[in-house]
C-alpha cells in the first residue's frame, strides 16, 4: 500500500485487496457504538465467513441476522437472499468487501490516501467521485486485521471490543456497557 501520496481512482481495487489480506480472519465478534447526528446506539455484531452467517443486536432491542440463506430484518418478514444481503455498515466493517467505498462499478467513493497512524493503524481517506471535498475515513487495526472506526456521510461507527476467530454466540441480549465518556482512540 502506498502511504502519504494521493492515489488515483484506479488504485481502489488494489487497496481493497491489501485490506482484505489484512482482514483474513474467519470470524469476528465485536461491540461498538454508532453515532448518527445527535443520536447514538450500541451494538454487538458477529460474522462467520466460512459458515456464511452474520448476527447483529442493538441497544434499541433490534435483532438482525443472516443464516441458511435467510435474511431477518424485523419488523419485515424474513426473505431468501445471498450472503452479504441486508448487511448494515456495522457488519460491513467486519467484511470490507461489502463496503461501497472502493471505486468499483457504480460506487460513489474511492480510496485516495493511506496513512500510517499511531503504532498499529492505517487511516484510509475516501473521496467522492463527483465532489473532491466530500470525504469519508476508516481506521484499520493492523494487529487484529479489523476496521475499528468509520466516518461516512455524517455517521460515526467505532468498535470498542473485538474478538477474532471465536464461534458465533448469536446472543440476543448481550451486555453492552454504557458509553459514559469519549471513546479514546487506540491507534
Amino acid at each position: 500500500m502506498k502511504f502519504n501520496t494521493v492515489l488515483p481512482r484506479s488504485d481502489g481495487p488494489g487497496v481493497l485487496n491489501e485490506v482484505l489480506r489484512m482482514t483474513s480472519h474467519a470470524s469476528v465478534r465485536a461491540t461498538g457504538v454508532t453515532q448518527q447526528g445527535e443520536h447514538h446506539f450500541q451494538f454487538q455484531v458477529e460474522l462467520d465467513l466460512p459458515g456464511g452467517e452474520w448476527h447483529m443486536v442493538t441497544s434499541r432491542g433490534e435483532v438482525y441476522s443472516y443464516r441458511d440463506g435467510t435474511v431477518s430484518l424485523p419488523p419485515d418478514p424474513p426473505f431468501q437472499a445471498e450472503f452479504g444481503s441486508g448487511m448494515f455498515n456495522e457488519i460491513r466493517m467486519l467484511y470490507p468487501d461489502r463496503l461501497l467505498l472502493w471505486g468499483r462499478r457504480n460506487e460513489s467513493f474511492y480510496p485516495m490516501l493511506a496513512q500510517e497512524i499511531g503504532t498499529h493503524s492505517i487511516l484510509l481517506t475516501f473521496e467522492h467521485v463527483e465532489d473532491p471535498a466530500f470525504r469519508a475515513t476508516m481506521v484499520i487495526d493492523r494487529r487484529l486485521g479489523v476496521i475499528r472506526k468509520t466516518a461516512m456521510l455524517g455517521d460515526l461507527r467505532i468498535l470498542t471490543d473485538v474478538q477474532i476467530d471465536q464461534p458465533m454466540a448469536r446472543d440476543t441480549n448481550p451486555v453492552l456497557e454504557p458509553i459514559t465518556d469519549w471513546i479514546r482512540a487506540d491507534y
